[in-house]
């Protein structure tokens, strides 16, 4: 299970003024009178951004994590503004100041300004003799968000003392219209998103006279993360100091990982004498089902919906990060009419169905230019990766079996089927098809189709093996016998059982095959559909890649397009085929890398009808049917050691 990485860079002392609604009446409320309300106090804060070093986010088979952390870059670690919560220690709601305009000079790495707030809110820590209240009496809990959105900032200015507070979510838009989209600058450079990695518990002086006497200025503030003179001490040394905090997103970064011996992004597939012979090139890559919302505080709990909560805890092995949307991923059924509700570029349509314009929803690029991105710094672009895109945390409860593909966030891969030279020797009705040039045999009826001048028939696959054409293909193999035996006793069964109205595919393959020209064609290819895939074959229909696409975008040519779908690992149990706790999911303040590191068949049809095992919104992220290997790397993301600029 992944620890928490911490944010450990530079001290920020902060200025801030804290306001106060006119409505307030301390007098009314029972509490001590504070006198002028202009009068005003003083504090100072340090606020630790992520540098710990050592710490981990996956345990690897021999207890270790291949490169321990991930540096952050500058645009990521810079912090322009600071929202700081003053909490009881039942986390209702006290006071909170803003302070914008951060700077550091070049060269530093710390700030310091005097804290100024109103006696009128820390007042309300308070009794009316001027003690300190129970639910402070032993400490207040310090809360701080860097470069807060302005949404967050609004709705603490509408809380009220005492009110409850801790349970506010950021709600993330994000899709191809602009205009749509909402709280996006949560990952703008330099403009991160930042919020308490833990719990910060500090003491404030027992009575209000202290404040009056003795922080009055910002000469003598009063430390909330230093020693301060009545014994009060807030200090590292006393288990306090600096607050840390941690980004509020994670990071996905991709590198190429096919074979030295392969053109990019490309991997061999073949099987038996066609071995090396064909190959998958990944052209596309798209993210799918990010998360729409997120608590602005990571908590923890023991079921993942909020059975004892704790804010700010760190991830173990017994406990779950909390979702918002924990009620809707636990259905035991997930309504797909609603994952629109709950997610940008969801996988699915309203119909829990996969097509071309389900496509567009998704957060399509093309993968050659994930991997021509240049970071800031190429020498933090360690082992080939490069920074792909941001994304919200998306986590799933206790019931490990409701990680599952309409809700967990992913990767979506488009492959094309390449051929070799050495394989038009090997198959070459196979290699002509790959490159658009088949030919039906002489005496051989079947069904073929043409994009623009080149002619296409269906490929076939079958317990992995490839076959072109049905009657030049999958007949004549599965009719091939060896001492009067059957040759492929289960090739020959699939094409031959009745699934349908009484009818093998066979039979239904011969309609399609004479309905080809009329009207009934586009019916007949239904019910073929429908009995192969019945049968376990899947199909493969060549396509221009701009179909589907917006008009004008580039495209890959004309071939055979497949999808490959990978849903991301947090914390891989190392055991295929079962899942376990939090091991599909995204948390914040952590860097996934990934490669694609070998392809072991075709993938999923572009056209879900000709697939006999679709995926659906309920399909298990797990489930041993394996197409791709993907490698990950789950690592903390922590700041620059050096040369921060704030």
């Amino acid at each position: 299970m992944k620890s928490w990485s911490k944010f450990l860079v530079g001290i920020l002392a902060m200025y801030m003024v804290v306001g106060c609604s006119e409505n307030d009446n301390l007098v009314d409320a029972g509490q001590v009178n504070t006198g002028d309300p202009k009068d005003a106090t003083y504090m100072s804060i340090n606020v630790a951004l992520p540098t710990a070093r050592g710490t981990r986010s996956q345990t690897n088979p021999d207890g270790t994590s291949t490169d321990g952390t991930e540096v952050g870059l500058d645009k990521e670690n810079n912090v322009k503004k600071i929202l700081l919560v003053l909490a009881n220690a039942d986390d209702t709601f006290g006071a909170y100041g803003v302070v914008e305009n951060l700077s550091i000079p070049a060269g530093q790495t710390t700030i310091k300004t005097a804290v100024k707030m109103d006696r009128t809110d820390i007042g309300q820590f308070y009794d009316q003799n001027g003690n300190i209240k129970n639910n402070a009496k032993n400490g207040v809990h310090v809360y701080v968000f860097c470069n807060p959105t302005d949404e967050l900032i609004n709705e603490i200015d509408a809380l009220g003392y005492g009110d409850n507070w801790s349970d506010k979510t950021c709600n993330v838009l994000q899709s191809h219209t602009a205009a749509t989209n909402k709280n996006v600058t949560i990952w703008a450079d330099n403009s991160f998103l930042m919020s308490n990695a833990s719990m910060a518990l500090r003491e404030i002086p027992s009575t209000f006279e202290a404040w009056r006497v003795n922080h009055d200025s910002e000469n003598n503030a009063f430390e909330l993360s230093g020693g301060n003179n009545g014994g009060i001490n807030n200090a590292s040394s006393n288990g306090r100091g600096a607050v840390k905090v941690e980004r509020s997103m994670a990071r996905f970064d991709f590198k190429d990982g096919s074979p030295a011996n392969t053109p990019a992004n490309t991997y061999d597939i073949g099987l038996g004498d066609q071995a090396g012979l064909l190959q998958v090139q990944l052209l596309r890559m798209g993210m799918v089902n990010m998360s729409k919302n997120f608590y602005y505080l990571r908590r923890v709990s023991d079921d993942g919906k909020g059975l004892n909560k704790l804010l700010c805890g760190a991830e173990t092995d017994d406990n779950y990060i909390d979702d918002t949307d924990a009620s809707f991923k636990t259905a035991g059924t997930l309504d797909a009419s609603k994952l629109a509700d709950y997610f940008n570029y969801p996988l699915f349509d309203n119909n829990g169905k996969i097509n071309d314009n389900t496509r567009l929803q998704w957060d399509n690029y093309w993968i050659a230019d994930v991997l021509g991105y240049q970071e800031d710094n190429p020498a933090y672009a360690k082992g080939g990766y490069h920074i792909w895109r941001y994304v919200t945390e998306n986590t799933i409860p206790e019931d490990n079996n409701k990680q599952r593909n309409g809700i967990s966030t992913g990767v979506v891969f488009k492959g094309k089927l390449l051929s070799t030279p050495g394989l038009e020797s090997k198959n070459e009705p196979l290699y002509k098809a790959i490159n658009g040039v088949y030919q039906l045999p002489t005496d051989v009826q079947g069904y073929t189709y043409t994009i623009g001048s080149s002619v296409y028939p269906i490929l076939y696959t079958f317990q992995n093996v490839i076959y072109v054409g049905w009657n030049a293909g999958v007949a004549i193999e599965a009719a091939k016998e060896i001492g009067g035996q059957k040759a492929n006793a289960e090739l020959y069964k699939a094409y031959s059982t009745p699934v349908k109205d009484g009818k093998n595919p066979h039979q239904f393959y011969q309609e399609l095959v004479q309905a080809k020209g009329t009207d009934g064609e586009s019916a007949a290819l239904d019910n073929f559909r429908e009995a192969a895939t019945a049968a376990g074959f899947t199909l493969y229909q060549a396509s221009n890649d701009a179909d589907g696409l917006v008009p004008g975008s580039t495209n890959a040519g004309v071939g055979y397009y497949f999808y490959y779908y990978y849903w991301n690992r947090h914390n891989d149990n190392k055991l295929p085929g079962t899942m376990g706790q939090m091991e599909f999911g995204v948390v914040r303040n952590n860097v996934y890398k990934l490669a694609v590191t070998g392809i072991a068949k075709l993938g999923h049809p572009r056209i879900t009808d000709n697939d006999p095992d679709p995926v659906d919104p309920n399909t298990p992220d797990e489930n041993g049917d394996v197409f791709i290997t993907v490698a990950v790397e789950t690592l903390p993301w922590v700041v620059r050691e050096n040369n921060i600029n704030f």
